[in-house]
């Protein structure tokens, strides 16, 4: 008989993809835990706003004639245009107009990248009428290329710069909109920032010039000039000249008055060889016209961290101006009491600072820039940045004007969903 033999089992283990199977079990477990928890800090928190929030966006007419526009519908939403632009906006509080500047497409690029020779520069732009409390466009003044524009509440007047021919139009803010006249500046003017004397009832136009030979950014510019309007009898009365500086002349930027030192402050910056590249820093200054004399009576030298200013706002109550610029994208003070700029290093804004608006009551300032939107708490005659800056989607955000009643700040966009709009934005206090 043969004789049986007994084999041991061998022991139990566990094998690696037990192993594994166990591992991917805890790790469910800890991610489940994650999210539950993290799903109750979230309902259980208080949402950090951002401290601009999108209203609404308001489709707006084309830059260009339209043939949508018609008689039933005078001002139907257009289409986005290359190289279109939205420049300087004015807005009269009682009548709850804001007058935008809707320059168009740019000429020069629509010539040279386009290569589109019959461009009628004559009839590209004009200026929308919103009614801020109405919420709709109500008009549209048939301005070509206008850039600066300024309403005067006092006398009813709008008066809107066209770039390209110099000239400064004047509308009728009630009758509705018609041109009541035509001020001829030089055409090489380039009219830009508009500033209203509502004491002696002057505007103010700053005229940077361009240059007599597209070859030659470097030719003489003698219009480099601030031109005088008299506001009421709408004729030129005198042009204070800003290019002195040897060779090249005066960049003239934003301009404001100053009721309280009865003042026209407006930046100035020495022009350099366009046509070199070696490194020029050129100092800048803030001068001061005397509205009456029509003559420049002082210059405040702005400090060397401050390249290429341009945008300009003054805090009446508290005495200071702010000034951004646009090289080294920062903004700079200068104390109004004592004619000084402020000490300190200039705070950063985004990149392409222009336009610089206040919310006098809430002591706010608001810096457009093509980056974003720089806003600065002001209060006290401090200056403290809130946030990081605010991009809004779109293209440019240079262009911002603020309803301080309501804290509504509108910020038109050349190109939204394939047209022009009017972006509406709520300031919201407790946000981040």
């Amino acid at each position: 008989m043969a004789q049986q033999s007994t084999v041991a089992s061998p022991p139990q283990r566990f094998g690696v993809g037990r192993i594994a199977w166990w591992f991917l079990v805890l790790i469910s477990a800890a991610l489940l835990v994650f999210l539950i928890v993290s799903e109750v800090i979230r309902f259980s928190t208080p949402i950090s706003l951002h401290r601009l929030q999108i209203v609404q966006d308001i489709p707006l007419p084309d830059a260009l004639p339209d043939s949508h526009r018609t008689s039933q519908n005078p001002f139907a939403s257009g289409e986005a245009q290359r190289f279109d632009h939205f420049d300087f906006q004015s807005l009269d509080s009682a009548t709850h107009l804001l007058f935008i500047a809707h320059t168009g497409p740019n000429p020069d690029k629509q010539a040279v990248i386009s290569h589109n020779p019959h461009f009628d520069a004559g009839t590209d732009g004009n200026v929308v009428v919103f009614n801020t409390q109405l919420n709709k466009v109500v008009g549209l003044i048939n301005v070509p290329q206008g850039a600066g524009i300024l309403v005067a509440p006092d006398i009813g007047k709008v008066f809107i710069g066209d770039s390209n021919d110099g000239i400064i139009y004047i509308a009728n803010e009630h009758n509705p909109f018609n041109i009541l006249a035509k001020v001829q500046l030089d055409p090489l003017d380039s009219p830009d920032a508009i500033e209203y004397d509502s004491v002696d009832h002057k505007i103010f136009v700053g005229d940077p010039g361009v240059s007599g030979n597209p070859d030659n950014a470097n030719i003489a510019l003698k219009n480099q000039n601030v031109a005088v309007i008299d506001a009421i009898t709408n004729k030129l009365i005198s042009k204070i000249p800003f290019g002195l500086h040897h060779p090249f002349g005066d960049d003239v930027g934003h301009i404001q008055f100053d009721p309280m030192t009865h003042r026209i402050f407006v930046l100035t910056l020495p022009l350099i060889d366009q046509n070199s590249n070696a490194a020029q820093t050129p100092p800048s200054f803030l001068a001061a016209i005397d509205p009456v004399a029509l003559q420049v009576v002082s210059r405040i030298r702005l400090p060397d961290e401050c390249l290429a200013p341009h945008g300009l706002v003054i805090d009446i109550q508290q005495r200071e101006a702010f000034v951004a610029c646009v090289v080294s994208q920062n903004l700079v003070r200068v104390d109004l009491r004592t004619m000084r700029p402020f000490s300190g290093d200039p705070l950063p804004v985004a990149f392409n600072p222009d336009i610089v608006r206040l919310d006098h009551p809430l002591h706010l300032l608001f810096v457009g820039c093509a980056g974003g939107i720089s806003i600065f708490d002001e209060s006290g005659r401090g200056l403290k940045k809130l946030g990081s800056d605010y991009f809004l989607g779109g293209g440019s955000h240079h262009t911002i004007a603020i309803d301080e009643t309501t804290q509504v700040i509108y910020l038109p966009q050349p190109s939204v969903g394939g047209r022009p709009i009017l972006r509406v934005i709520k300031y919201v206090a407790n946000g981040v």
